[in-house]
């Protein structure tokens, strides 16, 4: 296969490129994919990942893979194997909003195609998965060892999936929440409100996607009115800098986080499994795409035919009702389905153009 057949990615992620960098390059990338159909990007608050096919963009501080490593590694993204937390679902419903982002804006089909078979092995491989904590349950699972919880009032900052997940994680404890947001509602705070009401707190925790400006008077405030611990899984964080250093080892960031959990070495055997038979049915559906044109000119062959004789037919039927020259059409659609089911099955499997060309010198296409 010829190499701008094959598909590429631009990876970078923690441990390799520091958050404010990978805010950087996601801004940056998120502009270049929305012009490109042949890219797409995934950006979590631990990743930032391009995938496309043909000429890519220059990206000095991401790694490249090409043509199966960059498949196989998609598809151990969305399995949540390569996760701070391994086996997490949260990771397949970005994958998923990265797909639907894309076929908004029209993507290439080969694009659409590896993140559907990615997400198709993200359910696969987490079928035998238990139940786990995401970044959620272990950010508030940390506040929970800086402070006592229970009974006590925890401030969450934003309204997004990760703030709804620590809320949820935060009430199962025992806390008592509030909710702000940078749009409240009426059951919310705003975010110069949280800032005022966050030293009454035990804890705080923040997910949103801009700075917020207004705690860092509430960090600089005197010893008796400090701030409580704070987990902030922003990307980039949202607590100002003078804040984060002001709170020392009370501070978490998402990097934090990153150092990968343990994990049921068969549950990993099993998904690696899911993930390489994904892997070979994505490669092989792309080297069989040379046979597409064989497909159509083979179906559009038949449905002319079809068309004729049945046309034929009726005008030496004419005094058949509407409902039997409906049924006289459907049954003729649903045999050219039936006699063309194998051929089309052999052409979509074509991983080495041969069964192309033989259907082209078979059917004269």
């Amino acid at each position: 296969m010829e190499r701008d057949a094959l598909p590429w990615a631009l990876v970078a992620h923690a441990g390799e490129v520091a958050v404010g960098e990978r805010a950087r390059l996601a801004d940056s990338l998120r502009e270049l994919a929305d012009l490109h159909r042949r890219w797409t990007l995934l950006a979590t608050c631990h990743r930032v990942e391009l995938y496309g096919f043909g000429p890519r963009p220059a990206g000095e501080s991401m790694r490249l893979l090409e043509g199966e490593p960059a498949v196989r590694h998609l598809f151990r993204v969305a399995a949540g194997l390569e996760s701070a937390v391994v086996g997490e679902t949260e990771i397949l419903g970005q994958v998923r909003n990265a797909l639907s982002h894309a076929r908004e804006r029209g993507t290439d089909e080969r694009v659409a195609r590896l993140f559907e078979c990615a997400i198709a092995v993200g359910r696969g491989a987490r079928a035998s998965l238990p139940e786990r904590d995401g970044l959620a349950g272990r950010a508030v699972a940390w506040l929970a060892r800086r402070t006592h919880l229970a009974g006590r009032g925890v401030l969450v900052v934003g309204l997004g999936p990760m703030g709804r997940a620590m809320a949820a994680a935060a009430e199962a404890s025992g806390a008592v929440v509030t909710v702000a947001s940078r749009r409240p509602r009426p059951e919310t705070l705003d975010l110069a409100a949280a800032a005022r009401v966050a030293p009454e707190m035990a804890a705080v925790a923040v997910a949103i996607r801009a700075e917020w400006a207004e705690l860092a008077a509430a960090g600089q405030a005197p010893a008796d009115s400090r701030l409580p611990p704070v987990a902030d899984l922003s990307a980039p964080p949202a607590v100002p800098a003078a804040v984060r250093l002001a709170l020392g080892p009370d501070y978490l960031g998402i990097d934090d986080l990153w150092e990968r959990g343990r994990a049921d070495t068969g549950w990993v055997r099993k998904a690696d499994a899911v993930v390489a038979d994904g892997v070979a049915e994505y490669l092989g559906w792309l080297e069989g795409r040379g046979s597409v044109a064989t497909l159509v000119a083979l179906r559009d062959r038949a449905e002319s035919r079809r068309r004729a004789r049945v046309e034929r037919l009726l005008r030496r039927l004419p005094d058949l009702d509407e409902r039997a020259r409906g049924l006289v059409v459907a049954m003729s659609k649903q045999l050219v389905t039936d006699v063309l089911h194998e051929p089309v099955c052999a052409l979509r499997s074509d991983r080495d153009g041969r069964h192309g060309e033989a259907a082209r010198a078979l059917f004269e296409l």
